[in-house]
């Protein structure tokens, strides 16, 4: 019988972004059991693993930076769960359980699926650590993945980097539409009749937080009726951005923050169009969440990003505080009639890409 072990930095992924697979797998009667960090969402995700009879495994995954002894650590400490738990299968989300889960694989019987979701700061920024960094994450990438059964990639580009790099085979590779978007829990909704722009992202500021803030900081001078808001969380990742200084900037200029955001869809239902000047991504959640809900985008040209937008929005050059301006402008004075078919044209888009069970479908013909 198949018994799949997933492996994940966090709970809080877990339960927003692979439920629906893991409710799938116990649907067909696979025994699936869950290894991630014992987190702010573990108590949470702890009763979801005990309604659907899924067997919680608390592991303390660091999410940066490198530390050979405890990552030799997680690797034994997962060789033995394949070892003596009857693992059949490994599905791997995020850096580390990649890199380490697919060594961890060497030598047993397991088949692992790694699933890169994005390639992260070590990739965006061009600090001599990053650069030293990247050599070495490039590294234990090749070796790892020769370990992989299969690796998904969650947009093309990051799919051509490591063909090209030769990080994967792309005789045993492919792109996924990102974690992908529930349609029925994100339905589309009509536009509010008063235009206004919401960004979601971590506190980063790789994910373009600035930029957004001094567009909408100017674009609130001369539009004062247009609402501009700002939701997520503070991060504990180098490219962070002190909660504080978000707050000071927004009070300041009449930026609606909304700091972590549990109710998303109430969120989107709320709002007009959806931006997001990251400088990279993998395949952006929260993005997807927008398609669904049937919201125009403003989003960068930039791997992760420009997927989202085919006829529903627009696309500026990263770390361009003045084309995003004019982008966001170009949506305040569009015709209405124009935004309402750029929301059509998103939920299209989610229907036809993203489903989350589309998604699902890819990731279960591989076991």
């Amino acid at each position: 019988m198949k018994h799949v072990l997933i492996v994940s930095n966090d709970s809080k992924s877990l339960l927003d972004f692979r439920w629906s697979l893991i409710q799938e797998l116990r649907r067909q009667g696979t025994s699936v059991t869950l290894v991630c960090s014992q987190d702010t969402s573990f108590a949470k995700l702890s009763q979801a693993a005990i309604v659907d009879d899924v067997t919680l495994i608390p592991y303390a995954i660091r999410n940066s930076g490198l530390n050979p002894i405890e990552d030799l650590k997680f690797i034994r400490f997962l060789n033995r769960l394949y070892r003596f738990h009857s693992i059949t299968h490994v599905l791997l989300f995020r850096v580390k359980p990649v890199l380490y889960g697919s060594l961890a694989a060497l030598g047993t019987q397991v088949k692992a699926i790694a699933t890169i979701t994005g390639l992260g700061y070590v990739y965006t920024q061009t600090t001599l650590k990053t650069r030293l960094l990247r050599l070495i994450t490039n590294t234990l990438y090749r070796i790892s993945l020769t370990q992989t059964q299969w690796v998904f990639f969650q947009n093309k580009d990051d799919h051509q980097f490591f063909t090209n790099s030769g990080l994967v085979s792309p005789k045993k590779s492919s792109v996924v539409g990102g974690s992908g978007v529930d349609l029925d829990i994100f339905r589309q909704t009509p536009l509010p009749p008063s235009i206004s722009f919401l960004m979601v992202a971590r506190l980063l500021r790789d994910k373009g937080i600035w930029e957004y803030l001094e567009a909408a900081k100017k674009l609130k001078k001369k539009y004062p009726h247009v609402d501009f808001k700002l939701a997520g969380g503070a991060s504990d990742n180098p490219a962070s951005i002190p909660v504080q200084d978000v707050e000071a900037f927004c009070q300041q200029n009449k930026i609606q923050y909304l700091g972590q955001v549990s109710d998303m869809v109430s969120a989107l239902r709320q709002s007009s169009v959806f931006v997001l000047p990251s400088y990279r991504e993998g395949m952006p959640r929260a993005g997807l969440e927008a398609l669904s809900s049937g919201r125009p985008i403003v989003t960068t040209d930039t791997p992760g990003c420009r997927d989202l937008i085919g006829g529903n929005g627009f696309v500026i050059p990263i770390q361009d505080t003045q084309a995003l301006m004019e982008a966001m402008e170009k949506m305040i004075t569009l015709p209405y009639d124009e935004l309402c078919n750029m929301a059509k044209q998103s939920r299209v888009i989610a229907e036809t890409v993203y489903d989350v069970k589309l998604v699902n479908q890819a990731i279960l013909e591989k076991l």
